[in-house]
C-alpha cells in the first residue's frame, strides 16, 4: 500500500466510523444533527457507490453532481436548524429548496451535462456553505460555553473552500497538476474526518446508548 493509498482509505474509515458513531449518539429533539447524520450517510452512500463502480471499471463521474448538490440540500438545512440562524431559518430553507430545483431542472433538460465534471455547479452550492460556515464561525468565537459542532464547522470550511479551488482550478490543468490536487484533497478530507470526529469525541461522546443511563 502506498503512501496515497493510506491517506485515501484512512479518510474514508474515518468517515464511516463517524457516520456509525453519529447515529448512535443521536437524540431526536436535535433536528439539526439530523440532517448532519443524513448528511455523513450521503457521503458514505455515495463513497461505497463510488468504489463499486470504479473498480467494475464503470464511469462514476455523475456521482459528483448528488454529492455537491446533496451536501448543499442537507447542510444548509443542517445550518437552518441552528439556533444561531433562527431569525434567517425560512429564507435559508427556500433558497435550498429553490436551487436544488433548478440544478435537478438544469439536467433534466441538458442531460449530456450529468456525465461531465460541472465547475458552475461545484461554485453555486458550494458559496452559501461556505457563507454559513463562516458566519457560525464568528457567532461561536463570542460563545464560551456552547461549542457545539465548532469543529465540524472549521474542517468543513477548510477542506470546502480549499478543495472547491483545486477542483475548478485542478480540471483545467495538465496530468500532473489533477495528480496533485487528487493527493492535496484525500489530504484534506483525512483532515476533515479527524475533526469530525474530535467534534463527536468532545460533544456527543456522552449521548452514545453506552452513556445514557
Amino acid at each position: 500500500m502506498t503512501f496515497d493509498d493510506f491517506i485515501v482509505n484512512t479518510g474514508y474509515l474515518f468517515l464511516f466510523i463517524n457516520t456509525l458513531l453519529f447515529i448512535i449518539s443521536y437524540n431526536k429533539k436535535e433536528n439539526a444533527t439530523k440532517y448532519f447524520i443524513l448528511y455523513l450517510g450521503l457521503c458514505s452512500l455515495i463513497q461505497l457507490y463510488s468504489n463499486h463502480l470504479n473498480s467494475s471499471g464503470i464511469h462514476n463521474l455523475f456521482l459528483s453532481h448528488y454529492f455537491f448538490t446533496g451536501q448543499f440540500l442537507l447542510l444548509s438545512l443542517f445550518y437552518s436548524e441552528l439556533s444561531e440562524y433562527k431569525k434567517i431559518n425560512k429564507p435559508i430553507r427556500y433558497f435550498s429548496l429553490v436551487l436544488t430545483l433548478s440544478i435537478i431542472l438544469y439536467f433534466v433538460l441538458n442531460p449530456n451535462s450529468y456525465v461531465r465534471w460541472n465547475e458552475i455547479e461545484i461554485g453555486i452550492t458550494s458559496l452559501p456553505l461556505l457563507i454559513y460556515s463562516f458566519l457560525f464561525f464568528i457567532k461561536k468565537i463570542d460563545d464560551s460555553k456552547d461549542k457545539k459542532y465548532i469543529y465540524f464547522n472549521s474542517g468543513f470550511f477548510v477542506y470546502t473552500l480549499c478543495s472547491t479551488l483545486i477542483f475548478i482550478l485542478g480540471n483545467i490543468g495538465g496530468r500532473e497538476l489533477k495528480l496533485y490536487v487528487w493527493n492535496m484533497n484525500q489530504i484534506l478530507y483525512l483532515f476533515f474526518q479527524i475533526l469530525i470526529f474530535v467534534e463527536w469525541y468532545i460533544n456527543f461522546r456522552k449521548n452514545t446508548l453506552f452513556n445514557k443511563k
